[in-house]
């Protein structure tokens, strides 16, 4: 159901407009043409000729005074509660019949220039309560979208008029990222694959978490004994503890200028959003806490990590209307922001695209991040970048050219993340297609491998 936008006023009841329509222009033109005539025939001719100009003024004002005096169609807009990116939705117009002209042509204020199918429609008038339509509509963007109102055409009585009629519709529906794609792609199939082994089982030790109560073990140290219990017993008794079972994974997106790249239909900043999400959406299914950091946006945000299934539409609801800035990345920036937020040990995952000139900002924001954290930072690498070590070198001057500069490119990005690897840091480079599956099988071994 779309639902109103509580922020647009309340207009008053439209008049409509009217515009002339084919009829009416057919009259007036067929009257012009009879003063042709005129110029050779008696003067009482002229008078009829101005009586039937008057009359046809007189008639064509009383069926607009009519036309405007009715009122517009009694019409409600429905659609789903949130809608995903570059995926087409149904959207129903219910119309009650009664008050509905013999036809109609409707037309929607949809956002934007976005794809849709099915309007403008003529409709007629159904025996039944109610009229309906269905276009379907696919939003091209992320974010709230902004949905006007129900705009119906129809002539007058006599068919001498256009009449315009608006119903009100205005609504706001968020559009997020197509989540249910990424989270069916299949991925599943690797988690009985990849998740043998990945839950800690509980061992003696002096974890977070209380275990049970149990004897004294030579090498437990006097912090473990609990004191009351053994004056009970009058034995030594040890508190046993288990490891943590919930880390987190805390993602950080480059909101800068530098993913605002266009990869396919999306952007690389969505590229990178959905890989976030699919992260989290693994962490949480493996109970794990996932929190995500925008930074260099012009809209930073920081969403805490959170628990639980629900997590996830805690995450859509808190990143689905983000989009790039024309900012550069400050990475060191927001290293200090972070640490300041969370300083539990987590996964930290920097989802960005490097470049050479990022190296000093880097290695300050990674060794700052690695006395709390563990690290990894995932560079998104543009399509023709993953092609270059295939590219063949052709008999071309200017060709042979651009694969050198490239190599070149090439090695630099190679240098940059040995320069990291030494610092740390965790580094991995893939498309930005491929960088959802990566992240999240990256993820899952570091869990499998008690790294985490």
């Amino acid at each position: 159901m779309c639902i109103r936008d509580r922020n647009v006023r309340r207009r008053t009841p439209d008049a409509g407009s009217l515009k002339p329509a084919p009829r009416l222009l057919a009259v007036v033109a067929l009257w012009a043409l009879l003063a042709v005539p005129l110029f050779w025939l008696p003067a009482g001719f002229v008078v009829v000729w101005w009586a039937l100009g008057a009359l046809t003024l007189v008639i064509a004002l009383l069926d607009q005074w009519h036309a405007r005096r009715l009122p517009a169609p009694q019409a409600q807009r429905e659609l789903p509660t949130a809608l995903s990116v570059q995926q087409p939705h149904p959207v129903r117009v219910r119309i009650t019949s009664a008050s509905l002209p013999e036809t109609v042509e409707l037309a929607d204020q949809h956002p934007g220039d976005d794809p849709h199918t099915g309007l403008p429609a003529t409709l007629t008038r159904a025996k039944a309560e109610l009229t309906e339509l269905t276009y379907h509509y696919r939003p091209s963007r992320r974010g709230p979208v902004q949905f006007g109102d129900l705009v119906f055409w129809f002539p007058s009585r006599l068919m001498l008029w256009q009449v315009r009629k608006v119903c009100d519709a205005a609504c706001t529906v968020p559009v997020y990222p197509d989540f249910s794609r990424l989270s069916h792609s299949g991925l599943d199939a690797n988690h009985a694959h990849l998740l043998t082994g990945t839950r800690l089982q509980p061992r003696r030790g002096e974890g977070m978490e209380f275990h049970q109560l149990r004897e004294y073990h030579p090498g437990d140290s006097l912090r473990q004994i609990d004191w009351k219990a053994t004056a009970r017993r009058r034995s030594l008794i040890s508190r046993e503890y288990q490891d943590e079972q919930n880390q987190q994974v805390l993602v950080m997106l480059d909101g800068g200028r530098r993913l605002g790249m266009p990869v396919g239909s999306l952007t690389g900043f969505d590229h990178a959003l959905n890989a976030a999400l699919l992260l989290a959406w693994s962490a949480l299914k493996q109970k794990d806490k996932a929190g995500a950091m925008l930074f260099s946006g012009d809209q930073p945000r920081w969403l805490p990590p959170v628990q639980g299934q629900q997590g996830i539409n805690h995450l859509l609801n808190g990143l689905y209307d983000l989009h790039p800035s024309q900012h550069a990345s400050d990475f060191s920036l927001a290293a200090r922001q972070l640490v300041r937020r969370s300083r539990r040990r987590a996964l930290v995952v920097l989802v960005t695209r490097l470049q050479q000139e990022d190296l000093d900002d880097l290695m300050s924001a990674v060794s700052l991040l690695r006395r709390h954290h563990l690290v990894l930072i995932a560079d998104m690498l543009l399509p023709e970048q993953e092609q270059l070590s295939r590219q063949p070198v052709g008999n071309d001057f200017d060709q042979a050219l651009q694969v050198c500069a490239d190599a070149q490119e090439q090695q630099a990005r190679h240098d940059l993340h040995t320069r990291l690897r030494h610092a740390g840091a965790l580094v991995t480079a893939t498309t930005p297609q491929q960088m959802p599956a990566q992240l999240n099988n990256l993820y899952l071994m570091l869990k499998r491998s008690g790294r985490l």
